[in-house]
């Protein structure tokens, strides 16, 4: 991403807004870890850090399909998975308590890797499946505790902003649990800041929540892939042509 030198000068100003703000919620989140407060604290905190962030970052989200979430309690959210921002935007623009499933290495960023180790989100290590069941073990507490989960299901950030292929674990949650999922398809945020760049720009994205999708009642690897599959057609066809995967252009 190539930037003039007025768009140098704002993209340093964001920035130094955003880590402010980071280090400001992280210490109030490394307070409240202290002083042992619920897990409300840590969720009112994620949203007022995030929804700062996005302001900082001139980023702003239309939500669609929120008549979905009604009458439900606690669910599972599987999202397409391109950009950093990804999280501030669920976040910021959920109606609800939410976990983040989230890669344990992230915890070794000053700050924000230390008020993630210090929060109620799950820190996943995908290297050791041991560490990764126990990881799904506690996200199914979370959910039968009346807390949601979102699970970026790829695993990892698409290079090219096109939805990649799913993973088993967040279906085998979603089995164990016996909680509904919900599919998000996330759009705009690899445009903002893509998994091979450094910078980021201000940007629109839409968060388009698509109808729900009941859970397995019993574990079954069969029906588990059918129900894979379904969830992530829901999500390829809310996606844009340029965010589809390029086998079925």
């Amino acid at each position: 991403m190539k930037m003039g030198c007025t768009s140098y000068i704002g993209f340093v100003a964001r920035s130094l807004a955003i880590i402010l703000v980071t280090i400001a919620y992280s210490t109030l989140t490394l307070l409240g870890f202290a002083c042992r407060l619920k897990h409300e604290f840590y969720f009112s905190l994620a949203k007022q850090w995030s929804s700062a962030l996005l302001y900082c970052a001139g980023v702003t989200v239309t939500i669609k399909g929120l008549d979905h979430l009604q009458g439900l309690d606690s669910r599972i959210y599987i999202v397409n998975h391109t950009s950093y921002f990804d999280i501030p935007i669920l976040l910021a623009s959920l109606p609800d308590n939410v976990r983040i499933m989230y890669r344990r290495n992230l915890e070794k960023i000053p700050f924000l890797g230390w008020s993630m180790k210090a929060s109620p989100f799950i820190a996943i290590d995908r290297d050791d499946p041991r560490n990764a069941m126990k990881s799904i073990q506690e996200a199914i507490g979370a959910v039968q505790s009346g807390e949601s989960v979102i699970v970026f299901a790829e695993g990892t950030r698409s290079k090219d902003g096109r939805l990649g292929l799913f993973k088993r674990g967040a279906f085998l949650l979603a089995a164990r649990s016996k909680k509904p999922i919900i599919p998000i398809a996330l759009i705009g945020a690899y445009t903002i800041m893509p998994k091979s760049g450094i910078f980021f720009k201000p940007g629109h994205t839409i968060l388009s929540i698509q109808e729900r999708f009941p859970s397995l009642q019993q574990e079954d690897k069969q029906a588990e892939k059918i129900l894979m599959d379904a969830v992530h057609e829901s999500i390829r066809i809310a996606l844009p042509i340029d965010m589809q995967p390029s086998t079925h252009l």
